[in-house]
C-alpha cells in the first residue's frame, strides 16, 4: 500500500528555510572578510581602528596598571568590532533588500511579454478543458495565455497569496489535439498553489541572485584589492557556491514531485498527469544534479511509487551538515565579541538551537516520513540511517573546511591540519553520535506513528523536538574542537574536551528526554515493557555493588595517594562495564527481529532510572575507602563532600549510561536476530500500570536534573580551588619573568599557543592548566614590548589571585593586541601610521 505524501509535513518548506538561512549566513562571511573583521585586510576601517586600539596602549602603558590598560585595550577592540558588526549588518540589509525587491517585482518581469486572460480567449475544446480544471481545483488563481509562445508550457507565479499561472498558447493548440495533457500540466501548476510553495520558491531564487550580486560580484571585485581574498576567501566562496547551487536544485526538483503527486491525488488518477510527462523536447537530460526539474523518467517513476518523496537522502544530509559546521565557528565568533561576558555554554545554546535546530529539522523530517511508509508496507525494512548519518558527518567536516581561522572560534580543521591522527578520532566521535541520533528519530517515528490515527501533529512535535536535541549535542561537540585548538590538540585534551562535553547540562536534559520521548510513543501504543526495564535496573545497581567489592583496596590506595580523579575513574569503567552487560542482556531478552529499537529504548530507560543509584554507591565506596577508624563518624562528615563533589558527575553519568546501554541493547538484538527472531507483543491492557512504572525515573530525572542545575549555577569553573602543587608551580613561573628577555613573536607564539578557551572549561585543582596558563603570562611578561609585560603580569596576578575571570581577559588581551601587531606588520602599514614594537 503507497502511504499519502500529503499525512506529514512535506520536506520541502524546510529545505527552502534552510537554504534561505545558508545564502545569509554565506554572505555573512563574505561581508565580515570585507569589513575586516578577520584575515589579512588592513585597508578598511576597521583594520585601522583596531591599529590605532595598539597605538592607544603603546601611549597609555606608563601611566595605567595591568588591570586599567586590559580593560581599556579590550574595551577598544571591541568597540572596532562592534562598528565593523554594524556595517556587515548594513551589508546584509542591502542583500535582504535587493532580495525582497526582486521578489516584489518577479511577476512583472515574469509577465512582461503580451498576455491575454484566458477568460477573454476565444471558446475552443482546449479553452473549455482549461475552465473543467480550474472549476474543479476551486484554487483562486488567474490564468493568461502566452499569446505569442509556441512552446507546450507553464508556470506558476505571483506574491503573497496572489497567484497566476501563465500557458503557453502552444499548450493550448496541443490541448485541443490531447485533453489529458493540457489536464495534466493545468493539475500541476494548480498544485504549486495548493502546496503552498509558490511565495517560498520565488523569495529564495531572489536570495540566491540577490547573492550573487551583491555578494558575489563584489567580493571578485574586492579581490583586485585586496590580493589575500584570493588565498584565503574566494576558493571558499567559490565551494560554497557549489554547494549552494547543488542544494538550491535539489530542493527544486522536489517541489516538482509533489506538485506532481499532488496533481495526480486531486485528479483521482495519474492518467492525465503522467500523460503531460510523456516526453515531448527530443533527447533526454543526461546529467541532471544541476536541473531544476527532475527528468520525464523521474517524474513518471515517482508517479508510480512514491519512495523518491519518503527517503531519507544522503544528500540533504550533507546540505543540512555543511551549513551547521559552517556557520557556527562564524557565528560563535560574532556572538562572543558582541556578548563576551555570557555563561559557560550559553552561547552554544543560542546557536545549537538556532543553527542546529534548522539543520536537522530537514533530515528529521525525512526520517519521519521514511518511517511512515515503512509502516505502511509490512515488509518494508526500517529505514537504514548509515548513508545519511556518513553525509551528515561529512557535510559537518566539510563545512568546518570551509570556515576562516577565527579568534576564540577554533574549527576541526584547524586540528586537521596540526594533529591528523586526533582529528580522526574526533570525526569518528562524530559519526557514531549522528548515526545514533538518526536510529533515536527513527524509533521515535516508529513508537509514535504506529496505530495513530493523527499523526499530522504529532510528526510535527517530535521533529521539532529532534531538531532541538540534535543542536544541542551537537554544539557540544563543537566546542570539542575550539577547545583542542585553544591549547594544543593532544588525546590529553580530547579527554578534558569530552568531559566538559557531557558535563554540559541542556546536552544531560536533551539524553534525558531522548529516553522518555520514544517510551511515550510506546506506552500510547501499549508495548512498553517498563516492568522489564525496572528489573535491568535492579540488575545494574545490584551489580555494580558487587563488582566494586573486589576493587576496594585498589581504591583506597588511590584515594590515600590523593589520586581523586583516577579513583572515580576506575568506578567509572566498572560502572559502564556492568550498564553494557546488563543492557546486552536486555537486548538478548527481548530484542531480535524488528525489535532492536525498542530494546534500545528500555535499555536507555533503564540506565537513566540507574544513575542515582550508581552515584550513592560510588559515594558510599569512597568514603568507606577512606574511612579506616571511626567509620560512623567519618562517614558522617564525608557524606556532604561527596554529595557536592558527585554532582558533576552525576551529570556526564547520565549522558555516559543512556549512550552505552541504548549501543550494548543494539547488539544484543544485533546477535538474538539471525538465532531466534522475535515478534513484537500485540498491544495489551490499560496504560496506568506503565504510566505508574515510570515514577522511579521521574525520580531520577529529579536528582539528575538537580545535580546539572547545582553543578552549572554554583559556578562557571570546574575548580578554582588551586592545590599546593599548583601554588608552587605558579610562584616558580612568576619568579622566572625577566621583562625584556623574549621577541615579541616568540612570545606571542607561546601565548597563543597556551590561550585559555574560555573560563568555565579551566581547571586549576591540577597542574595541566595552571602550567599553560602560567606559560602565556610568563612569556607576554618577559617579551621586548612593554604593551605585552604589562598584559602578562595582569594574567599572571590573576592566575595567582584564582581570578580565572580577570585571567581570561587578560589572555584575550594578548591574543587580540598579537594578532593585530603582527597582522598589521605583515600587511607593510606605512610607518608614519604604526609606531616600532619598541617605542617605550
Amino acid at each position: 500500500m503507497k502511504p499519502d505524501p500529503f499525512v506529514l509535513p512535506s520536506a520541502t518548506s524546510a529545505r527552502f528555510v534552510l537554504l534561505m538561512l545558508t545564502t545569509t549566513i554565506g554572505s555573512i562571511m563574505v561581508f565580515s572578510w570585507i569589513a575586516g573583521l578577520f584575515g589579512g585586510t588592513f585597508r578598511g576601517p576597521v583594520a585601522a581602528a583596531r591599529v590605532e586600539c595598539v597605538n592607544d596602549a603603546r601611549r597609555q602603558v606608563l601611566g595605567l596598571d595591568g588591570a586599567a590598560l586590559t580593560d581599556g585595550f579590550t574595551g577598544c577592540v571591541n568597540g572596532a568590532y562592534r562598528s565593523a558588526f554594524g556595517l556587515v549588518a548594513a551589508m546584509v540589509g542591502v542583500l535582504l533588500l535587493v532580495a525582497v525587491l526582486a521578489y516584489a517585482t518577479a511577476p512583472r518581469f515574469i509577465s512582461r511579454e503580451p498576455l491575454r486572460a484566458l477568460a477573454e480567449m476565444p471558446d475552443s475544446p482546449a479553452v473549455r478543458t482549461a475552465h473543467e480544471v480550474l472549476a474543479a481545483s476551486g484554487q483562486p488563481v488567474r490564468v493568461e495565455v502566452a499569446i505569442l509562445r509556441v512552446t507546450a508550457g507553464a508556470r506558476a507565479f505571483g506574491r503573497l497569496g496572489r497567484y497566476r499561472i501563465m500557458l503557453d498558447a502552444g499548450l493550448l493548440a496541443h490541448g485541443g489535439r490531447d485533453p489529458r495533457v493540457l489536464r495534466g500540466v493545468l493539475s500541476h501548476e494548480l498544485a504549486h498553489v495548493r502546496n503552498r510553495d509558490i511565495d517560498i520558491t520565488y523569495l529564495t531564487l531572489a536570495l540566491w541572485w540577490g547573492f550573487l550580486a551583491v555578494v558575489v560580484v563584489p567580493a571578485v571585485v574586492y579581490s583586485a584589492v585586496e590580493p589575500a581574498m584570493l588565498t584565503q576567501v574566494s576558493w571558499r566562496l567559490a565551494l560554497f557556491l557549489v554547494v549552494l547551487w547543488l542544494t538550491r536544485t535539489a530542493v527544486l526538483r522536489s517541489r516538482e514531485y509533489y506538485a506532481d503527486v499532488r496533481a495526480a491525488q486531486t485528479a483521482g488518477d495519474t492518467g492525465d498527469v503522467a500523460a503531460a510527462l510523456q516526453p515531448r523536447h527530443g533527447r533526454p537530460r543526461r546529467w541532471t544534479l544541476g536541473a531544476n526539474h527532475p527528468t520525464e523518467a523521474q517524474r513518471l517513476a515517482a508517479l508510480d511509487d512514491h519512495a523518491v518523496l519518503f527517503r531519507l537522502h544522503p544528500g540533504e544530509a550533507l546540505g543540512a551538515g555543511v551549513l551547521l559546521g559552517f556557520a557556527y565557528p562564524l557565528m560563535g565568533f560574532l556572538l562572543g565579541t558582541v556578548w563576551p561576558d555570557a555563561r559557560l555554554y550559553v552561547h552554544d545554546w543560542i546557536l545549537g538551537l538556532l543553527l542546529g535546530t534548522c539543520a536537522a529539522a530537514v533530515v528529521a523530517g525525512s526520517a519521519w516520513r521514511a518511517v511512515q511508509r515503512a509502516l505502511a508496507d509490512a515488509d518494508a525494512r526500517p529505514p537504514a540511517t548509515w548513508p545519511a548519518a556518513a553525509a551528515l558527518t561529512g557535510g559537518l567536516l566539510l563545512g568546518q573546511l570551509l570556515t576562516p581561522n577565527l579568534p576564540e572560534a577554533g574549527s576541526w580543521a584547524q586540528v586537521l591540519w596540526s594533529e591528523p591522527l586526533v582529528a580522526a578520532g574526533v570525526a569518528a566521535v562524530l559519526l557514531v553520535l549522528c548515526q545514533v541520533y538518526l536510529r533515536w528519530v527513527v524509533r521515535s517515528a516508529y513508537s509514535h506513528l504506529r496505530g495513530n490515527p493523527r499523526p499530522r501533529g504529532q510528526a510535527i512535535f517530535g521533529v521539532l523536538a529532534a531538531a532541538a536535541v540534535f543542536g544541542w549535542w551537537v554544539s557540544a561537540w563543537l566546542k570539542l574542537p575550539a577547545m583542542l585548538v585553544s591549547s594544543y590538540p593532544t588525546w590529553q585534551t580530547v579527554t578534558i574536551g569530552l568531559g566538559a562535553m557531557i558535563s554540559n547540562p541542556v546536552l544531560a536534559a536533551g539524553v534525558i528526554w531522548a529516553c522518555v520521548y520514544p517510551v511515550a510513543g510506546l506506552i500510547r501504543a501499549r508495548r512498553a515493557e517498563i516492568g522489564r526495564a525496572l528489573l535491568t535496573t535492579g540488575a545494574i545497581a545490584i551489580g555494580f555493588t558487587l563488582a566494586m567489592l573486589p576493587f576496594q583496596g585498589r581504591l583506597g590506595g588511590l584515594l590515600r595517594a590523593g589520586q581523586v580523579w583516577p579513583a572515580l575513574g576506575l568506578c567509572g569503567v566498572v560502572a559502564g562495564s556492568v550498564v553494557v552487560a546488563c543492557a546486552f542482556g536486555l537486548g538478548l531478552w527481548r530484542g531480535g527481529h524488528r525489535r532492536t529499537g525498542e530494546a534500545a529504548v528500555h535499555a536507555a530507560l533503564a540506565a537513566l532510572t540507574a544513575v542515582p543509584a550508581l552515584v550513592a554507591v560510588v559515594a558510599a565506596y569512597l568514603i568507606t575507602a577512606t574511612c579506616t577508624t571511626n567509620v560512623l563518624d567519618c562517614a558522617a562528615r564525608g557524606a556532604g563532600f561527596a554529595v557536592q563533589g558527585l554532582t558533576g558527575v552525576t551529570m556526564a553519568g547520565a549522558v555516559l549510561a543512556v549512550v552505552l546501554a541504548a549501543l550494548a541493547a543494539m547488539a544484543g538484538s544485533a546477535v538474538r536476530a539471525p538465532l531466534r527472531p522475535s515478534t513484537p507483543p500485540p498491544p495489551t491492557g490499560p496504560r496506568w500500570p506503565a504510566v505508574a512504572g515510570l515514577l522511579p525515573t521521574v525520580l531520577a530525572v529529579a536528582v539528575i536534573g538537580g545535580a546539572g542545575a547545582t553543578t552549572y549555577l554554583r559556578g562557571t569553573d570546574n575548580s578554582t580551588a588551586m592545590s599546593p602543587d599548583s601554588v608552587n608551580l605558579l610562584r616558580q613561573y612568576a619568579a622566572s619573568i625577566r621583562p625584556a628577555s623574549l621577541p615579541r613573536a616568540v612570545a606571542c607564539g607561546y601565548g597563543l599557543a597556551a590561550h585559555s578557551y574560555g573560563v568555565g572549561l579551566t581547571d586549576l585543582s591540577g597542574t595541566t592548566w595552571p602550567s599553560r596558563l602560567g606559560v602565556a603570562a610568563t612569556a607576554a611578561a618577559s617579551a621586548d614590548d612593554i604593551v605585552l609585560q604589562k598584559l602578562g603580569d595582569e594574567a599572571m596576578r590573576a592566575l595567582l589571585a584564582a581570578d580565572l575571570t580577570r585571567n581570561h581577559q587578560a589572555n584575550r588581551a594578548i591574543a587580540d593586541y598579537c594578532g593585530i601587531v603582527t597582522a598589521a606588520e605583515a600587511a607593510k602599514v606605512p610607518a608614519d601610521h604604526w609606531p616600532s614594537s619598541h617605542n617605550r
